[in-house]
């Protein structure tokens, strides 16, 4: 076993548990639909960090040939995919929640997002440290993707249930369309730090 396969072992665990997280909420919420409307609000935000989940696991496959494996790795790793799986624990309501879905998901919103953010960003400090690439090319790729998050933020400011779907509906697909461009990416600066 490559220290890369001992590292992604630990670091799948724990990005497996955040979308298994993700799934039973998806389900809790599906078995409740007859006495509470599921909405719009809570699927795309658990969509959203699904294509960002998968994103950060196939991301890690291009790190495979420069990463070291020590412990500060491992913690780092640790910080990064916990913070990702206590968002994925709160966007979905819990068994004997007060709230619906939607307004489950407006009241979690931002912790969710914020935990989102601050996964990317320690990802990208990480990788300026461990790979001593520019802080140029990183914020170059870091503005890439974190203003559609921060939309999701800023959009709570006007309270406003239609806002925040709208943003959603956006931020999805643009999540989504956003995997093969910072694969290509992160390809690029590798490279050019190899």
């Amino acid at each position: 076993m490559s220290a890369f396969e001992f590292l992604i072992s630990f670091y799948g665990i724990l990005l497996g548990l955040s979308i298994a997280e993700l799934a039973s909420g998806f389900s809790r919420t599906w078995d409740k639909r007859a006495s509470q409307k599921i909405g719009w609000l809570t699927p795309l935000l658990g969509m959203i960090m699904l294509a960002d989940l998968i994103s950060f696991w196939t991301n890690t496959w291009l790190l495979k040939d420069v990463i070291e494996v020590d412990y500060f790795t491992a913690l780092g790793a640790a910080v990064v995919t916990l913070l990702y799986y206590f968002a994925a624990t709160q966007i979905f309501p819990r068994e004997g929640a007060m709230l619906g879905p939607d307004d489950h998901a407006m009241a979690h919103r931002k912790v969710v997002v914020v935990a989102m953010i601050a996964s990317n960003l320690l990802l990208m400090i990480a990788l300026k440290i461990v790979l001593s690439l520019s802080a140029l090319r990183l914020v170059t790729v870091v503005l890439t993707y974190v203003p559609l998050l921060v939309t999701l933020l800023c959009v709570g400011w006007l309270r406003d249930r239609r806002s925040v779907l709208l943003a959603m509906s956006a931020c999805l697909p643009l999540t989504i369309v956003y995997k093969p461009f910072a694969d290509g990416v992160w390809s690029a600066l590798l490279e050019r730090a190899g």
